[in-house]
Formats: structure tokens, C-alpha cells, sequence
């Protein structure tokens, strides 16, 4: 018997995940997303059932075995996938069959990979990462928890992705860098050519700091 699922966040990265994983077969029941408003309303053809709070009662324990989490905010994500994780849901990773990933890559939980990316031998993939389409992680690389890249990004070899990284589009990190830190955004179309700090924001080509966010973040999951 396939298990039961459901998607968190009925938005747009939520609704190209739906349709991806109904594609490949996954019994999605519905959405979850706390927008009052859509309640009982069909999204991209999937019922919005519920929000975020509901998933930890006994109600929705009893019927639903398994929960994607495609939100491209880190640190709500990493949250929420942790959490649900303990409360006895399933936490699956979706990889689309075009993914190309070399023969002795190491690959964590809840990853979610969509077309055209591609993984280099020697890597390794922590947990609840997003990558979105036609990226490219060279050999050697350690992509840490919670990391999050966008559409065309190119990784080159032998760097350490920190915790909850953050890429955005079309950003190329040459080989020679040794790591990019804990928490931090390189925007839209860098070219990062040093390692980058603990919170940085890096932008422009070659990448500079443009400033430091704030590392506050107090996620609440449970109701």
C-alpha cells in the first residue's frame, strides 16, 4: 500500500512539487498550509486539508504516513521536517529521475531535487536540502543541512556548503573556495571567488559582502 502524503505550503514551489510527485505516483491526499483562505479550496487540482498545527492530531497521525516539505525558507523547513520527523511521520526525499548522481554520492533525508541537476562522484548530501533545476555540484563536495539552491547554480570542487546556505539563481562558486558559511545568501548571479562568512550576504561578480543577517531566527512548530 503507497503511503498517504500531503505537501506543505500550497504556493508555487509547493504546486511543482505536487504535480512532480503525483507524476511519479506518490498518493498526494492534499496540501497543508496555514492560509486560512484557501481551506477546502483545490489547488493545481490537490485539496488544501488542513494547517500546519492539525498535522499533530490524532486525526491526521491516523490517516497520513508521510510529509514533503518543499519550502524554500531554510530554517522553516529544517524545523518542520525535524519536528514532524519525531512525531512518527515519514520525511521521504523526492529526486526526479533526470537527476544525475555519481555511484558513490552519500545522500541524506528529505532531499528534494528537481530536473536536469547534476551530482559529482566523492559528494556528499546532508539533510532537507532543496535544489531546483539544471544545477551542477562538482567532486568533493559536503553540502551541509538545510541548504537551499535555486535554478542554474554551479558548485565547483573540494567546498564545503555550511549549514543552511543559501543560493540563489545562476550563482557560480569556482573551485578553490574552501567553504561557504553557516547561514548565508549569495544573491542572483554571483561569482564567488573566496570563502564566504558566517552570515554573510554576497552579491556581484566577483562576490563581496554586502552586509550580515541576523542569525534570530525562533522557529515555533508545534501548536
Amino acid at each position: 500500500m503507497r503511503d498517504r502524503s500531503v505537501i506543505i505550503g500550497a504556493g508555487t514551489q509547493g504546486q511543482i512539487y505536487a504535480s512532480y510527485l503525483l507524476e511519479a505516483g506518490i498518493d498526494i491526499v492534499g496540501f497543508i498550509d496555514d492560509n486560512p483562505s484557501l481551506f477546502g479550496k483545490k489547488v493545481v487540482g490537490v485539496p488544501v486539508i488542513g494547517c500546519y498545527s492539525d498535522l499533530f492530531t490524532s486525526r491526521f497521525k491516523e490517516n497520513i504516513q508521510a510529509v514533503y516539505c518543499p519550502i524554500g525558507d531554510n530554517h522553516i523547513r529544517v524545523e518542520y521536517l525535524t519536528e514532524l520527523h519525531k512525531e512518527g511521520y515519514k520525511i521521504p526525499s523526492f529526486i526526479h529521475p533526470s537527476v544525475s548522481i555519481g555511484p558513490d554520492v552519500t545522500l541524506g533525508k528529505a532531499i528534494y531535487m528537481l530536473v536536469g541537476n547534476i551530482v559529482m562522484p566523492h559528494t556528499t548530501l546532508g539533510n532537507y536540502i532543496m535544489i531546483n533545476q539544471a544545477s551542477t555540484i562538482a567532486h568533493h563536495v559536503i553540502v551541509e543541512d538545510g541548504t537551499f539552491m535555486s535554478s542554474g547554480v554551479n558548485v565547483g570542487a573540494g567546498i564545503r556548503v555550511c549549514e543552511k546556505t543559501y543560493i540563489g539563481m545562476g550563482v557560480t562558486v569556482m573551485t578553490g573556495v574552501k567553504s561557504l558559511g553557516k547561514n548565508c545568501l549569495l544573491g542572483a548571479g554571483s561569482v564567488i571567488i573566496k570563502d564566504v562568512p558566517e552570515n554573510a550576504v554576497m552579491v556581484g561578480n566577483p562576490g563581496r559582502v554586502l552586509k550580515y543577517q541576523k542569525n534570530d531566527y525562533n522557529v515555533q512548530c508545534k501548536p
